[in-house]
């Protein structure tokens, strides 16, 4: 009897590793991707994905749209698999005459080659889901500068494909012009107008040391489609004690200036 409860407690304790191993193993198959979700004039949905290791993007958006109640989203069937028609309500083209106007994806802030559904996922990805029309009104990837912080000066590139007089298209690195930017500091936030170059001079009182939010913004005038790709909401930079410091010693230089040099 002592021999048969022996063996069944070795058992029960076999099974329960196995069992753990096994439920170990399905969740090591899992993959963890950052989706964000921007819609006309605001972001839709920002967060982590948990989907298996031979999803795609489609199926994280899937996920995502099952992980949150505001969140719906709608496809259609075709040849190159499925085709986003519409989320929350923001339907592909509806907003321009040419109905070029829809929703594109980017991973890694690339824009793959395939469909949403074609695409594996990886651990790690970054997905960003946007609407616009980038072949008619156009798109900006917007790359920030802030190597004259201290200055209170920021300013944006994007690599745009332009097209030579042969029709040959060309990447080339452009400012980013005619936008509006939105600087947080101490909890509010600020809209500062860039000059004709794209250059942003944020006001000295606006500089405290921490980090601030930073959100760029521009639509066409005719359709109201955004031209530029937001930034994620919590996208910031800092300001430490050294930029502070010589923030305030250029503002007191171009006070003097303005002084002398009138």
């Amino acid at each position: 009897m002592k021999m048969f409860k022996k063996s069944m407690s070795i058992l029960l304790v076999a099974m329960m590793l196995l069992a753990s191993f096994t439920l170990c193993s399905f969740a090591a198959d899992d993959v963890k991707v950052s989706l964000r979700i921007e819609g006309i004039d605001k972001c839709l949905f920002y967060g982590d994905v948990t989907v298996p290791a031979d999803a795609t993007a489609y199926d994280a958006l899937l996920k995502a749209d099952e992980k949150d109640d505001s969140l719906t989203v709608v496809s259609s069937a075709s040849i190159y698999g499925a085709y986003i028609t519409s989320i929350n309500g923001i339907t592909a083209g509806t907003y321009t005459t040419m109905k070029w106007d829809g929703w594109s994806y980017m991973v890694d802030g690339v824009s793959p080659e395939v469909g949403v559904s074609a695409y594996k996922v990886e651990d790690g990805d970054v997905i960003v889901m946007y609407y616009g029309d980038p072949w008619n009104t156009g798109m900006q990837y917007p790359v920030i500068n802030t190597e004259k912080l201290s200055d209170g000066i920021i300013s944006f590139t994007s690599m745009d494909t332009v097209y030579d007089e042969s029709w040959n298209a060309v990447t080339k690195e452009v400012p980013v012009t005619g936008y509006t930017l939105t600087w947080g500091y101490n909890g509010k936030t600020v809209e500062i107008t860039p000059d004709e170059n794209g250059v942003c001079k944020i006001p000295y009182k606006y500089l405290t040391i921490g980090e601030h939010t930073v959100q760029i913004e521009k639509y066409d005038a005719k359709t109201g489609l955004p031209t530029v790709l937001r930034y994620a909401p919590d996208f910031s930079v800092t300001i430490d004690i050294f930029d502070y410091i010589e923030a305030f010693f250029n503002m007191i230089f171009d006070f003097i200036k303005s002084i002398f040099y009138k």
